[in-house]
């Protein structure tokens, strides 16, 4: 499985891919390690938790392989998110699924916010990096595992068509299991004014349902 995820993923990014306005393109570690630092140490991205590590286990949390890559995306000729990619059949997410063989994890951390909030730019950037998954990338499933806690990611992953499976525990974190497909996407377009599981208990007993997070204000966000 890693092998093919490999070869599916990896292949792709032997030049800047743009979507919209955004610029994916291979993480530089030596470039960019000290600027993800200070994004990490932001109050915001507590949920990565990576806060208060040094450059050296940074560098070795993010460095790529066979089953994960990092990108930075750029927008208007700077770095404004970082998006890992990666095979959830290595990763601790894949013990509470059945794996398939074309699903795609994703974690996003976005830049801490400079001046003005830029109204719609988070939800911009996340069906940025929807398309780049399940179109340009060819994966048929998108996968997340965002923190409970996360209230603005939740609203953010509903409106592009993120749908909540269950509730999971991770070891680092109580999560909800999240898929975007294709489909998902489309219909995401056409539903309005969803409604988000409140609670753990509540979103497992609702396992196989559609679970549609609040309308979100688009504002400066990120997930794990």
């Amino acid at each position: 499985m890693a092998r093919h995820w490999s070869r599916h993923c990896l292949a792709s990014f032997s030049k800047p891919i743009v979507i919209n306005e955004f610029v994916f393109k291979p993480l530089n570690l030596p470039q960019h390690l000290a600027m993800l630092q200070s994004w990490f140490n932001q109050d915001y991205a507590r949920f990565w938790g990576m806060q208060g590590m040094s450059l050296e286990a940074l560098a070795q949390a993010l460095a790529p392989s066979e089953h994960k890559v990092a990108l930075i995306g750029e927008w208007q000729a700077k770095p404004l998110f970082m998006v890992e990619l990666y095979d959830p059949a290595q990763d601790e997410v894949g013990e509470h699924y059945t794996v398939e063989r074309l699903d795609c994890g994703m974690h996003l951390i976005l830049a801490p916010l400079e001046g003005k909030p830029v109204h719609g730019l988070s939800g911009q950037v996340m069906q940025a990096i929807a398309e780049l998954i399940l179109e340009k990338l060819a994966f048929k499933r998108m996968v997340v595992e965002p923190d409970q806690q996360n209230h603005k990611i939740h609203r953010l992953n509903s409106q592009i068509g993120i749908r909540y499976q269950k509730a999971i525990q991770l070891r680092s974190k109580a999560a909800f299991l999240g898929f975007c497909s294709a489909q998902s996407r489309q219909l995401a377009q056409k539903t309005s004014a969803p409604c988000m599981p409140r609670t753990a208990t509540q979103a497992t007993q609702t396992t196989h349902a559609t679970q549609h997070p609040m309308q979100p204000q688009l504002t400066l966000s990120f997930c794990r």
